[in-house]
């Protein structure tokens, strides 16, 4: 092999440590993921398929916050809101 093979190589295998860093980092993440909306205290249920594809997820360096979707839906229509207000 080339010297130039094996610098793609340790390039590619190390890129390829990388993603999977990132990977086990966000699958730890979910472990730590509530058990209801932080806004309404609505029951989360991981189980539940509907709720674990409809319902919000944020995640910052150490927090993971959960929100259901009108939570969600009313945060936006503030944000929206209040974006309109500072620009007009």
């Amino acid at each position: 092999m080339s010297s130039l093979g094996r610098k793609l190589k340790r390039k590619q295998d190390k890129e390829s440590r990388k993603a999977e860093k990132k990977l086990a980092t966000k699958i730890a993440q979910f472990g730590k993921l509530p058990n209801e909306c932080l806004t309404c205290e609505k029951e989360f249920d991981k189980k539940n398929k509907e709720m674990v594809t409809s319902w919000y997820v944020v995640q910052s360096a150490e927090n993971v916050r959960l929100y259901c979707p009108p939570c969600w839906e009313g945060a936006q229509k503030l944000v929206k809101e209040y974006m309109e207000n500072k620009n007009g």
